[in-house]
Protein backbone atom coordinates (compact mmCIF):
# COMPACT_ATOMS: atom_id res chain seq x y z
CA UNK A 1 0.00 0.00 0.00
CA UNK A 2 2.91 2.34 0.71
CA UNK A 3 4.20 2.01 -2.86
CA UNK A 4 0.85 3.08 -4.32
CA UNK A 5 0.69 6.32 -2.33
CA UNK A 6 3.47 8.17 -4.24
CA UNK A 7 2.04 6.93 -7.52
CA UNK A 8 -1.41 8.19 -6.58
CA UNK A 9 0.06 11.53 -5.51
CA UNK A 10 1.80 11.94 -8.87
CA UNK A 11 -1.39 10.95 -10.67
CA UNK A 12 -3.45 13.48 -8.68
CA UNK A 13 -0.93 16.26 -9.39
CA UNK A 14 -1.04 15.37 -13.07
CA UNK A 15 -4.84 15.55 -13.13
CA UNK A 16 -4.89 18.82 -11.23
CA UNK A 17 -2.45 20.39 -13.68
CA UNK A 18 -4.67 19.68 -16.67
CA UNK A 19 -6.68 22.62 -17.83
CA UNK A 20 -9.76 22.48 -19.96
CA UNK A 21 -9.70 24.03 -23.39
CA UNK A 22 -11.89 26.99 -24.21
CA UNK A 23 -14.01 25.71 -27.05
CA UNK A 24 -15.46 28.29 -29.39
CA UNK A 25 -18.77 27.50 -31.05
CA UNK A 26 -18.89 27.27 -34.81
CA UNK A 27 -21.78 29.43 -35.91
CA UNK A 28 -23.33 29.10 -39.36
CA UNK A 29 -23.38 32.12 -41.63
CA UNK A 30 -26.65 33.72 -42.65
CA UNK A 31 -27.26 35.81 -45.71
CA UNK A 32 -29.07 39.02 -44.80
CA UNK A 33 -32.42 39.75 -46.41
CA UNK A 34 -32.91 43.16 -47.92
CA UNK A 35 -35.84 45.25 -46.71
CA UNK A 36 -37.39 45.06 -50.20
CA UNK A 37 -37.22 41.26 -50.19
CA UNK A 38 -38.81 41.09 -46.73
CA UNK A 39 -41.64 43.40 -47.86
CA UNK A 40 -42.18 41.32 -51.01
CA UNK A 41 -42.29 38.06 -49.02
CA UNK A 42 -44.76 39.54 -46.52
CA UNK A 43 -46.97 40.83 -49.34
CA UNK A 44 -46.98 37.43 -51.07
CA UNK A 45 -47.92 35.65 -47.85
CA UNK A 46 -50.73 38.14 -47.15
CA UNK A 47 -52.01 37.85 -50.74
CA UNK A 48 -52.34 34.07 -50.42
CA UNK A 49 -54.25 33.35 -47.19
CA UNK A 50 -54.60 29.68 -48.11
CA UNK A 51 -50.90 29.07 -47.68
CA UNK A 52 -50.08 27.01 -44.63
CA UNK A 53 -46.55 25.71 -45.07
CA UNK A 54 -44.86 28.88 -46.31
CA UNK A 55 -45.73 31.07 -43.31
CA UNK A 56 -44.57 28.29 -40.96
CA UNK A 57 -41.29 28.01 -42.88
CA UNK A 58 -40.84 31.77 -42.58
CA UNK A 59 -41.49 31.66 -38.80
CA UNK A 60 -38.99 28.85 -38.32
CA UNK A 61 -36.41 30.69 -40.41
CA UNK A 62 -36.78 33.78 -38.22
CA UNK A 63 -36.15 31.63 -35.13
CA UNK A 64 -33.09 30.05 -36.73
CA UNK A 65 -31.73 33.45 -37.72
CA UNK A 66 -32.18 34.69 -34.15
CA UNK A 67 -30.30 31.64 -32.86
CA UNK A 68 -27.42 32.22 -35.30
CA UNK A 69 -27.21 35.89 -34.28
CA UNK A 70 -27.08 34.86 -30.62
CA UNK A 71 -24.36 32.34 -31.41
CA UNK A 72 -22.33 34.93 -33.31
CA UNK A 73 -22.74 37.48 -30.50
CA UNK A 74 -21.43 34.95 -27.98
CA UNK A 75 -18.14 34.38 -29.81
Amino acid sequence: MKKKTPLMAVFCVFLASCSSQNLKPICPQIAPWSADFQKQAAAEIRANPGLVALPEIARQDVVLRDQVRACQAGK
